[in-house]
């Protein structure tokens, strides 16, 4: 497990964290990653990835279903090392359609353990039949767009027939792009990654692994966006994400853009980057209390350093591989 902690600045308040989420995510990272590394170093990776894998089952649902959560289910430990909301089970997290995502594609899956998660995906949808972030039968019903790239990377990865609710689901995500809603509600769009480069970086994601014809118009939308936020992007890990995502969509780049180096910044840090938050307000059903949840004072910010790292390894290895092809 990667070491990673939660934060809020402002309360002065900093926790060590177990959660699965940044240990999974650097997994899913290095092995899709392996095509471009040579075989000593594929079997570098093919290590840490072994390694990770004991600790997949005590995040795994507490009855045993093949979905995990986000921090340990047996014994249940949320929010680990704290002082209050540990004893609260209203903060207590269902499993999750995110870190059940990552961890099948980071371990490995058969075709009838996917099959079996898009039954179990059905319970949890939207009467419209968007898939929601949660599994819990008490959780309200929640779109997060980062969370449904990671799911849809999954889903289409496994190569079985896209149902309704797949299909629903990639209609509410291009529509999300083409009408802009991500830069407008970015929050309510995506409140567990919150950021426009988080949101862009994982349409990236599954559109440079997957051609879908039904988000044609949401890849040219971001593909003309991104040279303009890059610009004014003054977090250097959010400029390091929307290069990233432009590389992935390998389409119409500008030497302007692809030519900047991460590693030449003078400044280089990642002190304002979040690579995901928790705002526990935000599920509340009093109004009131809701809208807190999107103010920054009363969000909970997770960090894991090895995630950042790999994070811009993928960066440079991308942006090395596409000068390299270039000449």
């Amino acid at each position: 497990m990667f070491e990673s902690f939660r934060e809020n600045k402002v309360l002065l308040y900093k926790r060590p964290d177990s959660n699965i989420f940044g240990t999974v995510s650097v997994g899913y990272l290095l092995k899709s990653l392996k095509p471009f590394f040579s075989e000593k170093a594929n079997e570098e990776i093919d290590k840490i990835l072994v390694k990770m894998e004991p600790s997949f089952p005590f995040y795994e649902n507490k009855d045993g279903l093949k979905t995990y959560n986000f921090w340990q289910t047996k014994p249940s430990q949320h929010f680990p090392s704290g002082y209050f909301m540990k004893h609260f089970r209203h903060f207590k997290l269902p499993d999750d359609i995110d870190d059940t995502a990552l961890v099948y594609m980071t371990k490995g899956y058969s075709k009838k353990e996917v099959n079996w998660l898009k039954e179990k995906l059905k319970e949890h949808a939207f009467p419209d039949k968007v898939y929601s972030t949660w599994f819990g039968v008490d959780m309200p019903l929640e779109r997060d767009v980062c969370a449904l790239c990671n799911l849809m990377s999954l889903l289409l990865d496994a190569k079985l027939e896209l149902n309704e609710h797949d299909k629903a689901t990639i209609d509410f995500l291009n529509s999300t792009v083409v009408s802009k809603d991500f830069l407008k509600n970015t929050f309510w769009v995506s409140r567990h990654y919150a950021t426009v480069p988080l949101i862009i970086y994982h349409y990236a994601r599954l559109l440079g692994q997957f051609e879908i014809d039904e988000m044609a118009e949401s890849r040219r939308v971001l593909i003309d966006l991104i040279p303009g936020l890059f610009k004014t992007e003054k977090v250097w890990m959010n400029k390091v994400l929307l290069q990233t995502a432009y590389l992935k969509f390998n389409e119409n780049l500008t030497c302007q853009l692809v030519e900047w180096n991460a590693l030449d910044e003078s400044n280089i840090n990642s002190k304002e980057f979040y690579s995901f938050i928790g705002a526990p307000f935000a599920p509340l059903k009093n109004k009131y209390l809701k809208q807190l949840g999107s103010k920054k004072v009363f969000q909970i910010g997770w960090k894991c350093e090895a995630h950042e790292l790999a994070l811009v390894l993928e960066n440079l290895v991308l942006r090395e591989n596409y000068l390299i092809g270039k000449t």
